[in-house]
This record gives structure tokens, sequence and C-alpha cells, in this order.
């Protein structure tokens, strides 16, 4: 297989993130236990809500980096290294002013710490220096590696990878092992994550210097150069309400659990994210590696390949979305109860919640990626919808239930406009065919048969009622558990669905490739 086809590289992403995703799954689920030993559970969750907030700065940014993606296909499309120039230097351009807007706004957020961490038990100090170093983090990206967009533009996201994986994975060995001898754990922690950023960041520059060695800055005033690319600016606004959505939906829901609970009720939440979030980044992250793919398909304007891929990249996403999600239900109590006792557990019905939260994240990226490669992003109406649906089923529901009420919010809302609206206008506007035979109908099949598989194997595990007593009967557990919903699901996928079976028949080429 030619190494510079759409197809090697996406499957080159996968491999590298999912290499790299199960060296962090050890390394998160071991360093959180020390975690937990040294620094406590209030240090996790002030984590966890710092985090929240500097997303919430970084709506400032929101709609910048995937409008520059977005033009950036056609002319690695097309090896147009000046256009390319071009349009990275008016993202720095603009990412210069958004990291000036940022710092205004986080010296006016850290005024009202006093206020927003009222209720913790640690010195206050703990939260600005938390917070500062994660907005030094963020800004490095906004000043030094804001060009990686290049690399994720020409299917080499596997780069980028390698260079922060590697980074966070050496520097959180590095405080695993200085931690239980430090006489300022705190002091260790923070400065093991800065100095991750730092390094990561040096990293990466050299690799892009050595990638590109024609990639410069271009030293031209911004303004002038958007009057070359007009459409960056249209794209960037609307791309906008579209982030500002996502981060009611996700970000948000830390920040509201902390509003009806404690600190340590967010780090238990966490808890069940450190083993849910894990897969559900993974999946994400390897489906996305597909989107630059995508992009170069969509300026090739065969219909027909674009429908035929759209269908295989569901339904492959679908089949093995499935298989986790029915692993994860089974095992991950059992394993947070050996590893940090059943003290941690939060209950079944957060587990459940989580998890079709997890499942409707991983597999919106189909129609994302697809609606993004066509340029969609002009209903702006849907993303305000999503988010105003989500915050406010969050709030109610939270206020009467709690901790579950709160996660509501984004299944509902997800439910309406990500699975409702989306692929409607992808299909209508994009595709240019009817949405609701098309898409709906053939998709509630899938739907069914993805429940039916989640719901033998959960239903086989409760009738053999297995509980494991230390890791290695979690891992053989998880093993089989896996291995049934492997069986059951790919067995269902390829007999029922098209794109699973031109996804087989594109890896027994690619295995014969291999091997020829």
């Amino acid at each position: 297989m030619k190494s510079d086809s759409r197809t090697y590289k996406s499957i080159k992403n996968a491999q590298i993130t999912t290499l790299y995703f199960f060296i962090q799954m050890v390394l998160g689920f071991w360093s959180r236990k020390i975690f937990y030993d040294y620094l406590g559970s209030e240090v996790l969750g002030l984590d966890t809500t710092a985090q929240s907030l500097l997303h919430f700065l970084n709506l400032a940014e929101s709609g910048v980096g995937a409008a520059v993606a977005y033009f950036l296909y056609a002319p690695f499309y097309n090896n147009d290294t000046s256009a390319i120039n071009k349009i990275v230097a008016i993202q720095g351009w603009i990412y210069r002013r958004i990291a000036t807007l940022i710092l205004a706004l986080s010296a006016l957020l850290m005024c009202f710490f006093p206020l927003i961490f009222s209720g913790i038990k640690m010195p206050l100090w703990y939260a600005y220096a938390t917070f500062c170093v994660l907005l030094i983090g963020n800004l490095l990206d906004y000043y030094v590696n804001y060009r990686q967009s290049v690399l994720s533009a020409d299917q080499k996201t596997y780069k980028v990878t390698k260079v922060t994986q590697m980074s966070s994975i050496v520097f959180r060995i590095m405080l695993i092992l200085w931690l239980p001898v430090a006489q300022n754990p705190f002091a260790l922690y923070l400065g093991t994550t800065f100095l991750g950023y730092m390094i990561g960041a040096l990293w990466l520059n050299h690799v892009l210097r050595k990638e590109y060695p024609w990639l410069k800055a271009v030293n031209t005033d911004g303004r002038t150069l958007l009057k070359e690319f007009p459409e960056i600016v249209t794209k960037t606004k609307q791309l906008f309400i579209h982030r500002i959505a996502g981060f009611l939906v996700f970000s948000c829901t830390p920040l509201i659990m902390y509003s009806f609970s404690t600190l340590t009720i967010v780090a238990y939440y966490g808890n069940y994210l450190a083993v849910t979030d894990k897969a559900d980044k993974i999946l994400t992250q390897a489906f996305s590696s597909t989107n630059a793919a995508i992009g170069n398909l969509i300026a090739s304007k065969d219909k027909n390949k674009m429908l035929s891929v759209f269908w295989e990249l569901t339904d492959s996403r679908l089949c093995i979305s499935t298989i986790v999600i029915a692993t994860l239900l089974v095992v991950t109590e059992p394993f947070i109860s050996i590893w940090l006792t059943q003290d941690y557990l939060l209950g079944g019905v957060v587990l459940y919640i989580i998890l079709a939260q997890v499942w409707l994240n991983i597999n919106r990226t189909a129609v994302d990626g697809f609606k993004d490669g066509f340029g969609l992003v002009q209903d702006v109406a849907a993303p305000i919808l999503e988010g105003t649906i989500s915050l406010m089923v969050s709030i109610v529901c939270g206020f009467f239930l709690g901790i579950s009420g709160v996660l509501m919010g984004g299944i509902v809302s997800g439910i309406f406009v990500v699975y409702g609206w989306k692929p409607y206008y992808l299909f209508s506007r994009g595709f240019e065919i009817n949405a609701f035979s098309n898409f709906y109908v053939p998709y509630l099949k899938r739907i069914l048969l993805s429940a039916g598989s989640i719901g033998l194997v959960f239903y086989a595990s409760s009738v053999y009622a297995f509980k494991p007593q230390n890791y290695l009967a979690v891992f053989i557990y998880a093993i089989i558990v896996g291995l049934s919903a492997t069986v059951v699901t790919f067995s269902l996928f390829s007999r029922f669905t098209s794109g699973m079976k031109s996804f087989n028949s594109r890896m027994v080429v690619l295995v014969k490739s291999i091997f020829s």
C-alpha cells in the first residue's frame, strides 16, 4: 500500500493513537491511585474544575483551528505550499490576539477564585497555582504549537500524538516515582506538568521544521492576508457558535456537578472518566484521523464514493464502539472496586448514563467529519439549541436527581440535535439526497443491532455473575467479555450492514498487501 494514500495514513494515525492510548491507560490508573494517596481527592477535583474553567476561556479560539484545517485540505491536495504558508500565518496572527484576550480574561477570572473555591479545605493558592500552570500549557498552543494544524491537514496527526503523548508519559512516570518521597508533592505535581508542556512544545516544533522545511512565517500583516482568504473569517464565526455548544455540553458538566455537590464527588466522577473517557478519546481520535482523508475525498467530488465511504466509516465505528461499550458496562465498576475500593463507586445508573454519553459522542464522528469536510457550518442555530437544551436539562435534572441528572443534559441534547438535525443537514445539503430514507431508516436498524449486542453481553454477564477479586481476574474477565462482545457484534454487523462488509473487504486487501 502506498505510504501517501488516504487509507495508509488513516491506519497509521489509528495505530499510533491506539499504542499510546494503552500506555496512557496503564499509567493513568497507576498514577491516579498514587495521586489519591499523596495529593488527595480535592486536588484531583480541583484539577478537573480548573480544566473546565480553561475550556470556558478557550471559547475565544473556538472555530479558528477548525476553519484553518478546512482551508488547508485543498492546498495539500494541490501541493500549494505558498497558500499553506499564508493560511498558517493567518492562524498565527489570530492566535496571538486570542492569547492576549485569554490572558486578560484569566486575570479577571482569578479575582473571583475566593468565591468560586470558597468551599475547598486546602489553601487557596493551590487553586491559583494549578490554574496558572494549566494556563501556561494552554498559551503554548497559541504562541508556539499552532502550526500542528499542518500535520493534521496532511493526515500526519500521529506525529503530533507521538510528541505530545511521549512527553506526557515521561513526566507522568517521573511524577509517579518521585511523589512517594517528595517533601512537597503538590509542588512536584505542578513542576512536572509545567516541564511536560515546555518539552512537548519544543519537540513538536522540531518535528515541524524537519517535516516541512518550507513552512515559515509570512511577514505580512494578518489583515492583509485575510483579504486573500476572507472565507476563513466567515467559517470561524460559524464554527465559534458550534464550539460554544460543545463547551456547554461537555466542559460545563464538572462545573455544574460541583455546584450541586463537592470537589470530592467531582473527583469520584473523574474515576469513572479515567476508565470510560480513555475509550472515548482513543476511539474519537482514531476515527478523527480520517477527517483529512474525508476532506480530500470530498475535493474529488465523487458522490457515490463519498456515500460508500460514509457508511463504511459509520458501520465500522458503530461495531467497534458497541464492543467497547458492552465491555465497559460489565467491567468498569468491578475494576474501580479493586483499584480504589467500593467506597469510590457512584452507582450503576451513573455508569449507564456515562456510557450512553460515550456511545453518542463516538458515533457522531462520521456525520461530523463529512459535515465539516463539506464546510457545512452555517447552521448556527443548531449548536445554540444543543447547548441550551444541555444546560437547562443539566441544571433542572441536577437539582432533582443530583449527579445523574447533570449528566442527562448531554444525552437529551445529543439525541435531538446531533442525531436528529445534523444528519438531515448533511444529507440534504452535502450529499443532496433524502435524509429520511437514506439515513434515518438504515441508521435505526444499526442502533437496534448495537442495542441488541450490548443487551446480550450484559445479560450473559449477569447470569454468570462473576466477581473478580484482583487485577489479574479483572483483566481476564475483560478479555472474556470483550471477545464475547466482538463475536456477537461483529457477526451481526457483518451480516446486516453494507458498510461493515465494505470495511471487511478493505481490511482483507490491506492484510494481503502487507504480506505480499
